[in-house]
This record gives structure tokens, C-alpha cells and sequence, in this order.
């Protein structure tokens, strides 16, 4: 069994603001825009899942779209430095090594941080200015590292011939599902995606589709 691992999304929070009631308020953001939508969450909702009055939320943002821009920002900066400070520690090991061991970061911060995958998820029904920040400030630079990899292990055979693009998409759509549904899974399989034995089998699952065993 895996280390247990901290929160990538508590440890950022945790590090880069000095005042607790501004990361309260972007935690709390952060699980409701994943569960309600942009739309569905409020302002008021927030603050009082914070425990902040609403002056104080607005204090810190003058805007829902301020508020949102920030929660995710600092949610796809704290996944990529999740993977950078894995990278790092790979510097000379063999590409399939990197290549699995990243895939391995990826699936870890998600299980810890479902509330990617849903906002993406929710932004997606939309395909409005959000979504196109996601993209192009967050997911293309991260889509085409991914993919500029996949495509080099696959040519040299490491990998199932798929395209790479189709091969993201069973990355980042079978990583995260699990734990992105996690009140499914609950009631189909008895399982709890979020104990760490639970998390490695699953890595280890979508490893294993992808590199074989």
C-alpha cells in the first residue's frame, strides 16, 4: 500500500496564503462550484459553507467570476506542482518510468481533489468564457505535454499503438472517474475511493491498461 498522502489542494492553501478565513473561502468555492455548477452555487452559499459573513467574502472578491477564477487557478497550480516536484525527482530515469510514475501523480491528486474533474466536468455542459479559461490558461499546456509523450512511447513500442489524443482521454477520463463519482461507486461496489489502498488498486488498474503489467 501506498504512503498516506496529504491533500496537493490543503498543502497549497496552506502555504501560499497568510490569512485562513481567504483559504476557507476558496476550499468552500471550490466544493460547491464542483457540486452546484457556477450557476447553481451562491456567493451566500459559500460564505456560509466558509463559516465568513458575506462582507468579508466580498472583502476578499468583488465577484463570483473573481471567486471562481481564483479557486480554480489555485487548484491547477497546485496540480502543477504536484507534478513538476514529481518530475523533478525523475531527472535520468527512462522515459516509460516518468511516463508511468507521472501518470501514477496525476491519479493521486485527483483522487485527493475529485473537485477538478467535476468543475471541468460542469463547465463543460456550459462551453462559455469559463471553459475557455480553463483551457487555455490550465488543460491545453497540460494536454499537450501528455500527449507529446504518449505519442513518443508509442512509437517506440512501450505502448499500445493508440492515438494519442484517444489515449489522453482514457488517462484523464478513467484516472479520475472513480473518484469524481466517489457516491456511485460507494453504492455499486461497497468500496471508499477515498482510502488510500482503494486509491493504489485503482492506479494500479489504469496503469496496467496502459503499460500492461
Amino acid at each position: 500500500m501506498a504512503a498516506r498522502r496529504s491533500s496537493s489542494r490543503d498543502e497549497h492553501s496552506s502555504t501560499t496564503h497568510a490569512d485562513p478565513a481567504r483559504d476557507r473561502i476558496l476550499a468552500a468555492a471550490l466544493d460547491l462550484f464542483s457540486e452546484r455548477s457556477f450557476d447553481g452555487a451562491t456567493t451566500r452559499a459559500i460564505a456560509e459553507r466558509a463559516g465568513v459573513t458575506q462582507p468579508l467574502l466580498n472583502y476578499h472578491f468583488s465577484s463570483k467570476d473573481e471567486l471562481w477564477r481564483a479557486a480554480v487557478d489555485g487548484l491547477f497550480e497546485a496540480l502543477g506542482e504536484s507534478l513538476r516536484g514529481r518530475q523533478e525527482g525523475l531527472r535520468g530515469v527512462d522515459e516509460p518510468t516518468t511516463a508511468r510514475l507521472m501518470i501514477r501523480e496525476f491519479i493521486w491528486f485527483s483522487a485527493r481533489n475529485p473537485q477538478l474533474h467535476r468543475i471541468i466536468t460542469q463547465e463543460c455542459k456550459f462551453d462559455g468564457p469559463r471553459m475557455d479559461h480553463l483551457v487555455e490558461h490550465h488543460i491545453r499546456p497540460l494536454y499537450e505535454r501528455t500527449v507529446s509523450l504518449l505519442r513518443s512511447l508509442s512509437e517506440r513500442g512501450v505502448i499500445a499503438r493508440i492515438p494519442a489524443e484517444h489515449l489522453y482521454y482514457v488517462i484523464t477520463g478513467a484516472g479520475p472517474s472513480m473518484f469524481v463519482l466517489g457516491p456511485e461507486c460507494r453504492r455499486l461496489t461497497g468500496l471508499e475511493p477515498t482510502d488510500d489502498a482503494v486509491i493504489e488498486a485503482h492506479v494500479e488498474a489504469v496503469c496496467t491498461l496502459i503499460f500492461g503489467s
